[in-house]
This record gives C-alpha cells, sequence and structure tokens, in this order.
C-alpha cells in the first residue's frame, strides 16, 4: 500500500507535470501514443518505487527520466516484433534504432506551451485542439472535458482516441519548424489557455467549484504566451483578465465554504497587487489600438476590479462593452453578460425582458447559469414560485456539487421568501473564436466566477 504522504506527492505531480512530462517524451520519441503510454508509465512507476526508495529530490527530472526510458523500452519492443516479422517475410529491416533518438530544441523553449501549440494542429477542428489539449497538455481528466463539452465519458475518450489517430496519419509534423508555423497557431492558442482557465476557475465536475491546480497552470502558460509574444494586444489581455478575475477568488466563498454574490462579498479580500498588475497590462493591450475580444472581457473584469463596491460599479459602462463584444463575438452567452448588466442598470424588468428574447434564440438550453440569471431578476421583481423553478432548472444542470448546492439554496431561500432581491450580477466572461464553444461566467452574479468555460456540441 502507498503511503498517504507518497500518495498525495504522486497525484499532485501528475496534476502539475504531466503535460511538461508528455512533452518532454514526445519531443524525444515523435509518436504521441508511446510518449502518452511511457508518461502514465513513469506515474505508476513512481507509484511503486517511491514507497521504498523515497520521494526524489526532483520529481520533474525522475519523471522524464523515467518516461523516456520507458518510452525507449516501447520502441525497441516494436521494433523488435517488427524485425521478427520482417525476417519471417524474408524482408530486411529500415527501422532506425531507439538509441539514434535525440532532443531537438525547439522554436518555444517552454515544454508546457510548445505542447499546446502541438495540440492546436490546424488539421484537426477547433474543438478537437480544445479537447486534445485540455487532456494532454493541461491534464484535465477526460470526464471532466466530456462534461464540459456535455458528451458522456465515453464518447470523448473515444474523440480522443480518434483525435491522436488522425494526426497521426497526417504525417510527422510533431514539431514546430519555424516561427510561422508557431504563430500561424496561435489564435487557437490563446483560444484553448483561456478555455483551460474557465474550467479551472469554475470546475465542470467534482464536488469543489474551483480546480485551483489547472487554473494556476493556465495562468502560466498565458504569461508564457506573453513572453514570446509581449507585442501581441489579446495574449496581453488574456493575462490581464486572468490576472483580474483570479484577484477576487478570496471573497468568492463566505467562512463556511459556500459561493456568495458579488453583491455580498468582503472586496478587501480581494488581491489588490494582482489587480494592480491586471490594470497595467490592460492599459497596454487598450492602448495598442482596436480592442479584440479578450482585451474587451478584460476591460469587463476590471469595471468589477475596480468599483468599490456593487451599487458604484460603472454599469453604463459594462453594458456597453459587451455590446462591443457581441458585436465582435457573437455568442449566446456574451448575450447572456449583457442582460445582465442590462438589470444592474436599468432594473430586472428591463433584464428580464432582454434574457427571455435571448434564450428565446437558444444556445443556452443546457446552460445553468442562464436559469440561475432569469431566477434572480424573477426573485427581484417579487416572483418567488417563479423564480424557485428556474433556480431548479439550475441545479438540474450544475456541474458541480458546489454549484448544485448553491442553487438549491436560493430555491429555498425563495420557497421561504428569502432570497437577495438584487441583481447580484458581476462579469461574464466569454471564449474567443468561432463561436463552437461558448462559454460564460457568473451571469447571475457569483462572486468572482469571472468564467466558467462550458463547452457546446454543434
Amino acid at each position: 500500500m502507498v503511503p498517504p504522504a507518497i500518495a498525495e506527492v504522486a497525484a499532485r505531480a501528475q496534476r502539475e507535470l504531466s503535460g511538461r512530462v508528455l512533452a518532454v517524451t514526445l519531443r524525444s520519441v515523435r509518436d504521441l501514443d508511446i510518449a502518452e503510454e511511457a508518461t502514465a508509465d513513469a506515474f505508476l512507476l513512481a507509484l511503486q518505487t517511491w514507497p521504498e526508495r523515497g520521494v526524489p529530490a526532483s520529481v520533474e527530472a525522475w519523471l522524464v527520466t523515467a518516461a523516456r526510458r520507458r518510452a525507449i523500452d516501447r520502441i525497441r519492443s516494436a521494433q523488435a516484433a517488427r524485425r521478427a516479422l520482417i525476417r519471417s517475410a524474408g524482408g530486411l529491416s529500415g527501422v532506425t534504432s531507439a538509441a539514434d533518438l535525440t532532443t531537438e530544441v525547439g522554436v518555444i523553449g517552454d515544454e508546457e506551451l510548445r505542447m499546446v501549440v502541438l495540440c492546436c494542429d490546424p488539421r484537426v477542428s477547433t474543438n478537437d485542439q480544445v479537447a486534445l489539449t485540455l487532456r494532454l497538455a493541461c491534464g484535465v481528466p477526460t470526464p471532466a472535458i466530456a462534461a464540459a463539452f456535455l458528451v458522456s465519458e465515453p464518447t470523448m475518450a473515444a474523440r480522443l482516441t480518434r483525435v491522436k489517430k488522425r494526426l497521426a496519419a497526417a504525417g510527422p509534423a510533431l514539431d514546430l519548424p519555424d516561427d510561422a508555423t508557431v504563430d500561424a497557431r496561435l489564435p487557437s492558442v490563446r483560444r484553448v489557455v483561456y478555455l483551460a482557465f474557465t474550467l479551472g476557475h469554475t470546475a465542470a465536475t467534482g464536488s469543489e467549484l474551483t480546480d485551483e491546480d489547472l487554473a494556476d497552470r493556465a495562468q502560466y502558460l498565458a504569461r508564457a504566451l506573453h513572453v514570446l509574444r509581449p507585442d501581441d494586444a489579446e495574449f496581453t489581455a488574456l493575462l490581464a483578465l486572468i490576472l483580474l478575475t483570479r484577484a477576487r477568488s478570496g471573497g468568492r466563498l463566505d467562512d463556511e465554504g459556500a459561493q456568495i454574490l458579488l453583491a455580498d462579498a468582503d472586496r478587501g479580500r480581494w488581491d489588490r497587487v494582482a489587480i494592480a498588475d491586471g490594470l497595467a497590462l490592460l492599459g497596454r493591450a487598450w492602448d495598442s489600438g482596436s480592442p479584440g475580444p479578450m482585451t474587451l472581457q478584460a476591460a469587463i473584469a476590471a469595471e468589477h476590479a475596480r468599483a468599490p463596491s456593487m451599487a458604484a460599479t460603472n454599469w453604463r459602462r459594462v453594458v456597453d462593452l459587451y455590446g462591443d463584444l457581441l458585436r465582435a463575438q457573437p455568442s449566446p452567452t456574451v448575450a447572456l453578460g449583457r442582460c445582465v448588466a442590462i438589470s444592474a442598470l436599468s432594473g430586472p424588468q428591463a433584464g428580464l425582458a432582454d434574457l427571455d428574447e435571448v434564450i428565446g434564440l437558444g444556445g443556452l438550453e443546457r446552460y445553468p447559469y442562464a436559469f440561475g440569471a432569469r431566477a434572480q431578476m424573477l426573485s427581484a421583481l417579487g416572483l418567488s414560485v417563479q423564480a424557485q423553478a428556474e433556480w431548479i432548472a439550475a441545479a438540474e444542470l450544475a456541474r458541480t456539487d458546489a454549484e448544485r448546492e448553491y442553487f438549491l439554496g436560493q430555491a429555498a431561500a425563495d420557497e421561504h421568501g428569502e432570497a437577495t432581491l438584487h441583481s447580484g450580477v458581476a462579469e461574464t466572461t466569454h471564449s474567443a473564436g468561432s463561436g463552437n464553444v461558448a462559454s460564460a461566467g457568473d451571469a447571475f452574479g457569483s462572486s468572482g466566477r469571472g468564467v466558467t468555460g462550458n463547452l457546446t456540441r454543434r
């Protein structure tokens, strides 16, 4: 049996290092299946050997070495089998020796970021790029990816297998030969890193509201992208958005661990250093020219970060920014964010009328925060019975225990006439891209929920 302390170290290493270990191994062997299997072998070997030998001084170096050795073992076994087959057929083997495998220096030095760029291969669809990156580069479990895409786990597992086979069949381009190749993929990379953050900031499965390890990894990747392309305004804005959103994490939960509304948050617990850094980055992005979707989202987050209170928030500015974002990036969830901002600016009746029109257009049927937003507006109008039904509908679509408990708690409050009678809205941020992947945040106003990363199928 693995001692609990060692099991915890191994589990944390797998969460934090799996993408990096896989990237290094892939660079060595140039075979995605072998690299992925060897990486899994390395973590299994850790659980088998660390209880006797102890946790190594450098966990990452140990895992990389173990994965490379397992990869070479697998290649040698495959080569031996192939040679035996060729000999039986009377032919000659031209297989390259495993000893000839080398690690090359790529145009991206950061291994984790390089893995993301590799996954964003234009030969597969955008949604497949997202799923592959989340699984291989960010270490998101298949069940969580399936929940984010609103499909079953077997369906997502099969989909990931098909994507990997498609890449393997498409040719040997599992490297990045030049900066032009990298630049062509960077818009997809930005979008994928943003979505990884949404899945960390508001988890898609499990009992906890957040997946801090994934959020940390996405923030790291966003910073690496900013370093790689410091003059790209949208990369600068991506990092600003993440900092401004995470800065409010200290006010997301009450003392009992339950999530709360933005209006009820203790803003004194917000990270003012992170807010200052985010605002500075946003200023650079905004001054670079016409703001793109990521810059507009960061600007919305900035309005909440600047405001000393809910009432003091510049809601006119927020509504206007959502209007700009909706024109730049039409999506149901962007429209939802504008609805709740209108509710805060002009009252729940105006917000509800706008929201019902948006819902009628489709695209939000399985999104719990659309029902939550409608429930809050109904509560603010004193329509508790109708609001309770909307809270229950939201709970039925909830993806985590924390979400479900919150929605059910609000339903119970409406039943007893105790619901919070204010719009409670906070910023809603959304995915960039073609619209195949829609993401929205705390449409009904959970404190600090800047993004949630809900992915919808086409």
